[in-house]
């Protein structure tokens, strides 16, 4: 799995707890962790790495939350969403896999469509977890993107 994938996964994972309890509710529980392949750690990853280079300097949230519109916002849901399914439909094909290689086989397509899902939005992978780490950081942001998920969830 890519360095880019598992950022992927890292920030579904984030968002998913990132978002209000309120929506949260109305959400399917997610797959557990050992179902589907765990995002690497910035423990794991050597200095300077990309994931040590994303990671917002400790006060710059609220520069970084004046830069996402709330077109990037729409976008971002429109992802996460399309990944979300993607995962859930992975961790699914993952519990019948019935070797290694096939295993590989479902995580690699996984790989690709959920990047694939990401751009078809209009973002980037590196706009997409930008927002997740913004999130975490930052409560305005965190609610925007929960309102967008709720309209998609709920209709309306």
């Amino acid at each position: 799995m890519t360095l880019r994938s598992k950022l992927i996964h890292a920030a579904l994972l984030a968002a998913t707890a990132a978002v209000p309890a309120a929506w949260a509710q109305v959400q399917e529980p997610a797959p557990p962790a050992q179902e589907y392949p765990s995002p690497a750690t910035e423990s794991q990853m050597p200095p300077g790495s990309e994931m040590d280079r994303a990671t917002p300097a400790p006060g710059s949230d609220s520069a970084a939350a004046a830069n996402i519109t709330d077109e990037k916002i729409e976008k971002f849901a429109d992802a996460y969403v399309a990944v979300q399914t993607i995962q859930e439909k992975a961790a699914t094909d993952l519990q019948t896999a019935e070797d290694p290689a096939q295993a590989d086989q479902v995580k690699a397509n996984a790989e690709s469509d959920m990047i694939a899902a990401v751009e078809k939005s209009g973002l980037n992978v590196d706009e997409f977890n930008q927002i997740v780490e913004t999130m975490t950081a930052n409560a305005d942001v965190r609610e925007r993107v929960a309102a967008k998920l709720q309209e998609r969830q709920g209709g309306g």
